[in-house]
């Protein structure tokens, strides 16, 4: 026969460990979650970083705009200009001088030879995702109108 204290004992632990297990899905599904549906201003810089110390141009072209043109051959281009540096980042600044929707992310880290690095990446939210610059749009230009003239009138 079990005594009333000792019900209450296995009760209370039986309790206290659901709660801790509860705890712990809770913690595990709100950490690190760096999905395109959650990412920020900062992961997006820390994976176009973890991008380029990968030399991964596929992962670069990922973090720009879903179907703009030549996304891919910028990020090549990146790939090709600062890629497999190991960098380290320092800091992550975001500006948003145009609006919240459009930020400049200044980036400044340190290359495994203990060289500085500063970068920009302008970004944009893409259907509150935020998005880094690549390419350009497909239907870019085809509105019949064109870029206004930077050149002196005649």
């Amino acid at each position: 026969m079990t005594s009333s204290k000792g019900k209450k004992a296995v009760k209370k632990k039986s309790l206290l460990l659901s709660a801790v297990a509860a705890c712990a899905l809770l913690a595990g599904c709100s950490q690190g979650d760096t999905s395109a549906a959650s990412r920020t201003e900062r992961a997006t810089a820390e994976a176009y970083v973890a991008a380029l110390n990968a030399s991964d141009a596929e992962a670069l072209a990922k973090l720009g705009t879903p179907g703009y043109k030549d996304a891919d051959t910028d990020a090549r281009e990146i790939i090709a200009a600062d890629g497999g540096r190991g960098l380290k980042i320092k800091s992550v600044r975001v500006s948003r001088d145009f609006g919240p929707d459009v930020a400049s992310t200044h980036v400044t880290a340190t290359d495994e030879q203990g060289k500085p690095f500063s970068t920009y990446i302008q970004m944009s939210r893409d259907k509150d995702v935020w998005v880094i610059t690549l390419g350009e749009a497909t239907d870019f230009g085809k509105d019949g109108k064109t870029a206004a003239s930077t050149e002196s009138p005649g």
